[in-house]
């Protein structure tokens, strides 16, 4: 079968020799057109030399007026005869030969009577390329004398018009077909990279996006560009429908997938605060419920009435004890779960804090003795929190040190180094970077993940409540701030705490 190129070149081929040789139909016409008007010219100038020839002569009605000479020019310009007649009464004379089936005598006659040049064409003859006209008739009037009008007429044969068109019908048609050649290969070459290319090109893209292997033997080569693109497109179609329809399998999946994963999150969500809410139930429970034991055990020992006032005081000042033990744990509690808006917000210095707090801090007595240093880097150092908040988030996690180290009774170089420094986080933001470092046995891998969890501990009851550390991450978590922690077992740990500054630096002063 016929492909596209096939086609387009049979057609571009087919359209410009069409053209062309119309073109050239229309030039041939024309040229014989001009061909004959010349050779009317020609005859008209001939037919006065003919008749000036007889006026000359003599003997006007002699039978052989024309010299050998001029008889030789006529027939060179392919007179077939002639014929005249000195008026309209005279008999008519004839040179050469006349064929009989030529209206030569009727315009002889017709040019006698009227005095006008008669022109007549007869006969058709093919000249290779279309009909023409084979002879030229023509009867010019001359006058003989005041009385007398006569006339003269020749029949001219069109041989050398005809000639000549035959002769450029040879050029023409060589110079159709050379054009033919080269305009149809230049037209089918940019039809090809315009037309054809692209369609090839479209072809094999929606080929390369179907699977050729799902398909028919019937693979559409050999076609039409445009049959093969019209089997690739249905092909990439029928894979669209297929992919469409298993997307929506795929998407009805992932939908129940996703719906069953959204209720296991909603059961993890409900199982662990279940388990927190165990935890800190428990917790709770464990806290409030040994000093609640030993205030019953003092009220029961306070019925007895055998005791001395120095022993009901002794248990009432103990009970008391347990009670505030309580209290503060509540206290803790509340200071766990109050919001931000309710604290007392305010412009705090870091460095004057923490200061003040080593200061305060230096005077308390431990089991052995520990070493403090500072290395405040940071030269922007005010941030806006609560105060009271900071100071005891600073305060836990200092006290949290000390009895790291001191449960390292008798090592060496027991210190806590206290550093800041400035820094710019991830999001564009100045922050200021509080590290508090110890030399303690520090945090076990197992513990890492729970030491910011309510009541979880790793001292001895009665020593600690758990909800130091939680207190003190909720507390720089509103402040939008954040709380890590960073150990290796008996090595120390350091805990890192980051505040957003109150405005942004000030540019240092340029040197001179």
């Amino acid at each position: 079968m016929h492909t596209l190129k096939v086609q387009l070149g049979l057609t571009l081929s087919a359209l410009l020799f069409v053209s062309m040789f119309l073109f050239g139909f229309v030039i041939l016409m024309l040229w014989q057109r001009n061909g004959i008007q010349q050779e009317t010219q020609i005859s008209d100038k001939l037919l006065h030399m003919a008749a000036a020839s007889i006026l000359t002569d003599d003997e006007t009605t002699a039978s052989q007026p024309f010299t050998k000479e001029i008889s030789n020019y006529f027939h060179k310009n392919d007179i077939t005869c002639l014929q005249w007649q000195n008026d309209t009464i005279s008999p008519i004379q004839s040179h050469g030969s006349c064929p009989t089936d030529l209206p030569l005598t009727a315009i002889l006659k017709q040019a006698s009577a009227d005095g006008k040049t008669k022109t007549l064409y007869s006969g058709m003859t093919w000249n290779g390329f279309f009909m023409t006209k084979q002879y030229l008739l023509m009867a010019i009037p001359f006058q003989i004398n005041q009385k007398n009008q006569g006339a003269i007429a020749l029949i001219r044969s069109l041989e050398q018009v005809s000639s000549s068109i035959r002769k450029a019908q040879k050029i023409f048609f060589a110079y159709l077909a050379i054009n033919v050649l080269i305009f149809t290969t230049i037209g089918f070459t940019r039809l090809v990279h315009l037309v054809i290319k692209p369609i090839q090109r479209l072809s094999s893209l929606a080929d390369s996006r179907t699977d050729l292997s799902d398909t028919s033997f019937f693979s559409g080569e050999g076609l039409g560009e445009f049959t093969q693109l019209s089997l690739s497109l249905n092909r990439l179609l029928t894979r669209i429908d297929g992919d469409k329809q298993e997307l929506r399998s795929t998407v009805e999946s992932l939908k129940i997938a996703n719906d069953e994963l959204q209720r296991n999150r909603d059961e993890m969500l409900r199982t662990e605060k279940l388990a927190s809410i165990g935890r800190l139930s428990a917790g709770l429970a464990h806290e409030i419920g040994n000093p609640l034991g030993i205030i019953q055990g003092y009220l029961d020992l306070l019925t007895d009435s055998s005791l001395s006032d120095e022993d009901r005081k002794t248990f009432c000042t103990r009970a008391v004890q347990e009670l505030n033990r309580i209290n503060n744990l509540i206290r803790n509690l509340l200071d766990l779960s109050r919001s931000p808006i309710a604290s007392s917000i305010e412009t705090v210095d870091v460095h004057t804090l923490l200061q003040n707090l080593i200061d305060t801090i230096r005077v308390k007595k431990t089991t052995i003795p520990i070493d403090y240093f500072t290395k405040f880097s940071a030269t922007n150092t005010e941030v806006t929190v609560n105060s009271d908040g900071l100071r005891q988030v600073f305060l836990n996690c200092i006290l949290n040190s000390i009895d790291a180290i001191e449960e390292t009774a008798g090592k060496a170089n027991a210190t806590i180094t206290l550093t800041t420094e400035n820094k710019v986080s991830e999001n564009n933001e100045h922050v200021i970077i509080i590290a508090i470092k110890d030399t303690g046995t520090g945090i076990k891998p197992e513990h890492k993940d729970a030491i910011f969890d309510p009541f979880f501990t790793t001292k001895e009851v009665g020593k600690g409540t758990g909800l130091g550390l939680a207190v003190a991450h909720n507390l720089i978590k509103n402040s939008g701030g954040q709380i890590t922690v960073s150990s290796q077992t008996g090595q120390g740990a350091t805990i890192s705490i980051t505040l957003p500054l109150n405005s942004q630096p000030n540019p240092s002063p340029q040197q001179g």
